[in-house]
């Protein structure tokens, strides 16, 4: 007995140190969680060994920025444009923030983690910089097949439902990524999401959803989304958010009343 959790543990470490996504999406919840906390404290306090940026990009454009915390280099995208609303062209870091916390808070793993940080004088996001992969849209256009097709699609319509949830843009295969590895999905640039508008994002039909997904929605409380996201959405941006989860919830019921549950929730 001991051996077996002495075994799990030394897996579970090897999952974050060398970046095994496959094997820490195999574990528990609770296990999901320590990585992304390891994640981010490396993000927080690893040493910024340089950054680059492109000088044909506009000032507002991220940067990509090198890592070393003695033990391992990785790299990290930095966001600090904070243009937030009533701007009328709204762009901002916090809306990356926000978009990863609720992530958070659903026990989803979608969204790469990130953590605000002040680098050369200025706050932003750092979220971990995820390698070798392929946009969704290089894969449609490639014709590649995942090997798992249905575990593919099921996360596609995940995205999908919280893409609803934040108002941002949906089925965008330029911010779909695939790692090449293991093809584990991440959605990322929310950095114009959570507009204030309560109702679900046009043109993107939510037709299934996980029953993990689903049961969050339910579970989770208003007034824990307000203390965490206060920070970085104002009250309009939080109310339309509110209203989104709401109005998701009920199309979601309503799917199961017409189609039934195993129709519905995977």
């Amino acid at each position: 007995m001991m051996k077996n959790k002495t075994a799990i543990i030394i897996a579970f470490f090897l999952c974050i140190i060398f970046g095994n996504w496959h094997h820490c999406n195999s574990q528990s919840v609770s296990q999901e969680n320590l990585r992304q906390k390891d994640i981010e404290n490396y993000l927080r306090t690893a040493r910024v060994i340089s950054d680059i940026i492109d000088p044909q990009a506009g000032r507002t454009e991220g940067w990509i920025i090198s890592l070393d915390d003695g033990k391992i280099a990785r790299r990290g995208y930095f966001k600090h444009m904070n243009r937030t609303r009533p701007h009328f062209i709204p762009d901002s870091y916090k809306y990356e923030i926000a978009a990863y916390e609720l992530n958070k808070l659903l026990n989803l793993d979608i969204v790469p983690p990130l953590v605000e940080r002040e680098i050369n004088g200025m706050k932003g996001s750092l979220q971990i910089l995820i390698e070798d992969f392929m946009k969704e849209s290089e894969r449609k256009r490639r014709k590649i097949e995942p090997p798992d097709p249905i575990n593919f699609q099921n996360t596609l319509e995940e995205i999908n439902v919280f893409e609803n949830l934040v108002y941002d843009e949906c089925f965008d295969a330029d911010d779909t990524f695939v790692q090449k590895k293991d093809w584990k999905v991440w959605r990322i640039d929310y950095s114009e999401a959570f507009a204030p508008f309560s109702d679900k994002m046009p043109g993107c039909k939510i037709t299934r959803c996980s029953k993990k997904l689903y049961q969050n929605l339910m579970k989770l409380e208003d007034d824990v989304i307000k203390a965490k996201l206060t920070p970085y959405l104002n009250e309009e941006e939080l109310n339309a958010l509110l209203n989104r989860k709401k109005l998701i919830i009920e199309k979601i019921k309503q799917l199961i009343k017409e189609r039934g549950e195993e129709s519905v929730l995977f």
